[in-house]
C-alpha cells in the first residue's frame, strides 16, 4: 500500500511537467513560396527551437523589442506567418518569423494568446533569437535557402547636367525675352543718348 501510495504521488507531482501538448501542425506562408508550407510529426518538433513558449517556461530568454533583442529592424529581412495548432486545443497560435534576420531568424509571438479546451496554456509574448541552425531546419522543410527578396536600390542622386537637361522649355522661352528685352532697352537708351548734328 505504501508502494502504491508513493506511485499516485508521483504522478500527481509529474503530470503538469508532462501535460505540455505536442505540436500537432504548423503552417508558413510568406514571401518565395508557392502556397503554405504544413509541418506534420515527425518534423514538427524541431519547431520549438522557434521559442514558442507554453506557459512561460522560457519566458527569460524573450525581449520585449528588436532594440532589446539585439538586431536593427533593417537586419531583420522579409516576415513570414507562422500559425500553431495544439494537441487537445482548439486555438490556432500565431507568430511572426524573420528566418533570414542577422545572427539567426527572428521570432514575435504576439501578447494576449491562450491554448483553450483541455489544453489550457498561456502563450509567453515576445521577440525571440533561434540559432542559425533554425534556418537550414527551415530551408530543409521548404522555405528558399536565401533571402527571396531582393534589397531596394538607392536612387543616385541627379547631377547639375541631368537636372539642367529636364527643365521645361518655357524657362528658355523665358530667358530669350528678357535678353531680347534688355537689348531694346539698351538700344533706347543709346539713341536718347548720342549728341545732335550740325544746322545746316
Amino acid at each position: 500500500m505504501v508502494f502504491a501510495g508513493l506511485m499516485a504521488l508521483s504522478t500527481v507531482v509529474l503530470e503538469p511537467a508532462s501535460a505540455k501538448p505536442a505540436i500537432m501542425e504548423v503552417r508558413i506562408s510568406g514571401p518565395g513560396l508557392d502556397g503554405t508550407i504544413r509541418i506534420h510529426a515527425p518534423d514538427r518538433d524541431g519547431l520549438w527551437e522557434s521559442g514558442i513558449d507554453l506557459g512561460g517556461a522560457r519566458a527569460d530568454f524573450r525581449a520585449d523589442s528588436v532594440r532589446e533583442l539585439g538586431p536593427a529592424p533593417a537586419d531583420l529581412g522579409p516576415r513570414y506567418l507562422v500559425t500553431y495548432r495544439f494537441q487537445s486545443s482548439n486555438a490556432l497560435i500565431r507568430q511572426d518569423l524573420h528566418p533570414y534576420a542577422k545572427g539567426g531568424p527572428v521570432t514575435y509571438t504576439p501578447p494576449g494568446q491562450r491554448l483553450t479546451g483541455r489544453a489550457r496554456f498561456s502563450i509567453t509574448a515576445g521577440w525571440y533569437h533561434s540559432s542559425p541552425g533554425f534556418l537550414r531546419y527551415l530551408v530543409d522543410l521548404g522555405l528558399p535557402d536565401g533571402n527571396p527578396v531582393a534589397p531596394v536600390a538607392v536612387a543616385e542622386p541627379a547631377t547639375h547636367a541631368a537636372r539642367g537637361n529636364n527643365r521645361p522649355p518655357w524657362e528658355g522661352i523665358a530667358v530669350l525675352l528678357g535678353l531680347a528685352a534688355l537689348s531694346l532697352g539698351a538700344l533706347r537708351t543709346r539713341g536718347r543718348r548720342l549728341p545732335a548734328g550740325p544746322n545746316r
